[in-house]
Parts: structure tokens; C-alpha cells; sequence
């Protein structure tokens, strides 16, 4: 889900503030407002910035090659599956922090649904990588 940031206008400084005035005046639940306290909001989406992104991919290899020889949990394409607690680790990064992550468009997904019977959300760690590989080559390109 993009973020979203809110933008406050005062009405007074509209062009229509006497129409917008003229119109909520109409109404009784605005019969005795302070005209002076209208404001408009607006909400901008925008991106979130992930931070940190070279740092993690290399701590997610080197995790992955530190663990290979552990037993491991893998979707039907045989791709390792981690859960939000080790990927965090893997990652380097907190829970909020992977949670905000797995909200943004980069990596929302990357959750497997192949597994759903205990209730653990699993991410593919080749997803992860490739989702945040991509992630790097769009912020390479746009500077």
C-alpha cells in the first residue's frame, strides 16, 4: 500500500472560498461555523524510500550461505522460504522496518502463498533478492 502524505490548504486563500462559504452555509450542521477555521486536505501518495538496501542484499547472502546446510522450509520450485522473524535477521533489519518494507510496492510480492496451513506468512528468499536487485536498479537509474 503506498504511503500517502496530507496536505493542508486554508480555504480562505481559495479562489471559491465565498462559493465553498456560500454552499456549506446551505447546510445545518454548518450553520454556526467559524469560516475563518475551514481547511481543505488533500493526501499526496508517494513511494517509500527503502534504506539501506546494499547493506541488507549482502547480509541476506551471507546469511543464506551461513544457514545452507540447515534443514529449511521450501515452496513446489524449491525456492527457500523464510518467515518474517529470520528474514528480518537475515535482512539485518528490525520487524517494523520489514514490515513497512513488505507493505511497499518493492516487496509486496514476495509473500509465497503455497504455504498457508500454520498461519506463518513465508517470503521466498530468490524473491526478496530479486525484488530488492530491481529496487537498487531503479534508484542506479534515477539519479
Amino acid at each position: 500500500m503506498p504511503r500517502r502524505r496530507k496536505i493542508e490548504i486554508k480555504a480562505p486563500e481559495l479562489e471559491c472560498y465565498e462559493t465553498l462559504v456560500a454552499e456549506l452555509s446551505k447546510r445545518e450542521e454548518f450553520a454556526n461555523f467559524d469560516t475563518g477555521s475551514l481547511r481543505v486536505w488533500a493526501y499526496e501518495s508517494y513511494e517509500q524510500e527503502l534504506k539501506g538496501v546494499e547493506k541488507s542484499l549482502y547480509r541476506l547472502d551471507h546469511w543464506l550461505a551461513a544457514h545452507r546446510n540447515e534443514l529449511f522450509i521450501t515452496n513446489m520450485q524449491g525456492e527457500r522460504l523464510l518467515c518474517k522473524q529470520d528474514l528480518a535477521k537475515a535482512l539485518g533489519i528490525t520487524r517494523p522496518t520489514l514490515d513497512r518494507w513488505l507493505k511497499s510496492k518493492w516487496l509486496m510480492d514476495c509473500r509465497d502463498h503455497s504455504r498457508t496451513e500454520d498461519n506463518i506468512y513465508y517470503y521466498s528468499a530468490d524473491a526478496i533478492k530479486s525484488a530488492l536487485k530491481e529496487y537498487l536498479l531503479k534508484e542506479d537509474n534515477s539519479n
